[in-house]
């Protein structure tokens, strides 16, 4: 036990030492670990740590949704948790969100630009308007 708490501190709080230290002699700070360089390095990156984090966490979604059932209607934990589907629902639903936030990084300097155009644009602003609501309207008229 003694080992493993001790391994554990030291991953966790290396890092945030060394990090406080550096700052204080005012010398560089480095990310060491995983540099991207690129756009879309940074972006794959922060998508995969997401993907990461959703893993990571999934097992205490869980048993969150164990601990919370209607005591009416309580399975017992052999019941309640299947593995596959546990498997299964956990990496898409952390696949989709490691995806569509790494889509979103690459999108957000484009539509911070566009905006900052349609600011400066009232005019422009209003016929996008109202293109927009002209192609949902026919996007809705399809169905």
């Amino acid at each position: 036990r003694g080992l493993v708490n001790g391994r554990l501190c030291c991953a966790i709080m290396m890092p945030v030492t060394s990090f406080r230290f550096r700052k204080r002699r005012g010398w560089e700070v480095q990310a060491t670990l995983i540099s991207a360089t690129t756009v879309l390095g940074k972006a794959v990156q922060f998508g995969v740590v997401i993907w990461a984090a959703c893993i990571i966490s999934s097992p205490c979604n869980e048993w969150r949704g164990y601990t919370l059932q209607p005591p009416d209607r309580k399975l017992p934990f052999s019941v309640y948790f299947k593995p596959i589907n546990y498997m299964r629902s956990t990496g898409i639903g952390s696949t989709i969100m490691g995806i569509a936030l790494m889509a979103g990084m690459l999108v957000n300097p484009y539509a911070e630009e566009f905006f900052g155009y349609l600011k400066g644009h009232p005019a422009m602003a209003a016929v996008t308007l109202v293109l927009v609501l002209c192609f949902v309207g026919f996007l809705n008229k399809k169905k």
